[in-house]
């Protein structure tokens, strides 16, 4: 229950800027995100907070603090049936269902920044094959969040919780320039379950979703939520989760995909045994020969299918998925005049310069000034960097990205 414990939060985690400091300095270095969990900080809260400052390895070593250890191997019978399903490339299996689905459901484990990319490599194509409504779990379902996102058609820190990663606020950005209809989902009301036990939250999901299909019957729709919201079948203390409301309330059965468990962790001791067993070098999904896709073991049927995410390769001092989307590396050429560690941001100009509240698109941490790591940016775009030191002293420059 503490990874959907956690999905909740950012109704709560609104910042306000002071008028004085900018409300990213709320972003900590990692340093000091490790020395608060010594203290008083749970483990899921800090690997959340090590992701949005782009530290992906201190992350899943945090994450996995309060996972539990995986079997080495897959058992005999795990192996023979797994044997009957073949690697295809997850998008192209994906885009094929595509033709027919009328809603596409994926999920991501909310300190994984990698689920993000995944999903966003899948907009462009998704638009053209007549997906038009889209919405992910960090969207805030209050009006004047809502209104502000689309209006200004791209994330601030008001659009949600996760938002803040820059990563996951890419996938917006890029959902909303696609030309996607942007929507919230998420229940407005604290209450999570009824005298029975009903979870409300999962309910007033799938109502919410519902109403995209009420004032147009044939939409189709693309949801990147979180953890086990996919699940269709019934779930131990809910009733039912979102998927299976969603098909309960509409009648339409959601193709439901997984991020989760076929992903990488810190170590082999909690790394899920069916992703051990494989070393590909792309997103895969698995399908026998009659068409079905695999969804985990004979008696875990809970969603449709899930996606392998292949070993973290790294690159200019980054994962070398952070490359992926049309972006490219790009190192700070400019001196750095604060004292390190710092913390880059880069910003999109006309949205920093409309909204303080802006999204970066990326963030790193350097540590010295001999750190080689490079930002993720776009090629023929202006960027505004911010560079902040401990002491919150600020460097700021524009650059231009061959």
């Amino acid at each position: 229950m503490k990874k959907y414990f956690t999905t909740i939060t950012f109704i709560f985690s609104i910042y306000i800027s002071n008028g004085q400091t900018p409300w990213y300095s709320n972003y900590s270095f990692s340093d000091k995100i490790l020395d608060k969990l010594s203290h008083d900080t749970l483990n899921y809260q800090a690997a959340q907070d090590l992701s949005y400052v782009g530290e992906y390895e201190k992350m899943l070593v945090i994450w996995d603090r309060g996972e539990q250890k995986m079997p080495a191997d897959l058992t005999p019978e795990q192996v023979k049936e797994f044997s009957k399903f073949k690697a295809v490339n997850a998008k192209d299996l994906i885009l094929e269902k595509a033709k027919t689905e009328q809603i596409i459901l994926i999920n991501e484990a909310h300190q994984q920044p990698y689920h993000r990319v995944f999903t966003t490599s899948l907009l462009h194509d998704l638009y053209k094959a007549g997906f038009r409504y889209f919405s992910a779990e960090t969207i805030s379902n209050y009006d004047i969040s809502l209104n502000e996102l689309q209006k200004n058609k791209y994330p601030t820190i008001n659009s949600g919780y996760y938002t803040r990663e820059p990563l996951y606020g890419n996938l917006i950005r890029e959902a909303i320039n696609e030309g996607f209809e942007i929507f919230g989902y998420e229940t407005t009301r604290l209450g999570s379950s009824d005298s029975s036990g009903i979870n409300l939250r999962e309910v007033d999901q799938a109502k919410n979703i519902k109403k995209i299909l009420d004032k147009d019957p044939k939409a189709k729709i693309l949801i990147h939520c979180g953890w086990d919201h996919i699940v269709e079948t019934p779930y131990q203390g809910w009733g039912k989760a979102m998927a299976g409301r969603l098909y309960e309330y509409t009648g339409i059965n959601p193709f439901t995909i997984d991020q989760t468990k076929l992903t990488e962790h810190s170590s082999a001791e909690y790394q899920n045994p069916y992703w051990s067993s494989l070393n590909l070098d792309y997103y895969a999904m698995f399908v026998d020969s009659i068409g079905q896709t695999f969804c985990g073991p004979r008696e875990y049927k809970r969603y449709d299918a899930r996606v392998y995410h292949p070993k973290t390769k790294w690159l200019n001092g980054r994962p070398h998925w952070v490359f992926e989307n049309n972006r490219t590396p790009y190192y700070i050429k400019e001196k750095i005049t604060l004292t390190f560690p710092c913390l880059v941001f880069a910003f999109i100009p006309k949205e920093k310069k409309e909204n303080e509240n802006a999204i970066p698109f990326d963030i790193i941490e350097l540590k010295t000034s001999a750190d080689k790591k490079a930002l993720s940016l776009k090629k023929g775009q202006q960027f505004t960097i911010v560079i902040r030191d401990e002491n919150f002293k600020e460097q700021k420059f524009n650059v231009t990205v061959d």
